[in-house]
């Protein structure tokens, strides 16, 4: 499982490397929080810089392991 979720935000991140490329203007975040089933949740965020209007892409989420609890919600840049 942490494998996957490793794996998602490397794709993730690279995703929002390359629409980062695309629109120079744009910039691209990094999100994680606990949903209302309590799935850890992380997906890129890429926030248009004209009009700050917000877009969801490689959104995963899943459950912790039995016995853990998800950690703090987080943001985080997208190095570029």
């Amino acid at each position: 499982m942490r494998v996957r979720r490793l794996v998602t935000a490397a794709a993730a991140t690279a995703v929002g490397a390359l629409l980062v490329g695309c629109a120079q203007s744009d910039r691209s975040e990094l999100v994680t929080w606990t949903d209302e089933h309590g799935r850890a949740c992380t997906g890129v965020v890429i926030i248009d810089s004209e009009d700050g209007d917000r877009e969801m892409s490689s959104l995963d989420c899943d459950y912790a392991p039995d016995g853990r609890q998800p950690g703090r919600s987080t943001t985080t840049p997208v190095p570029r």
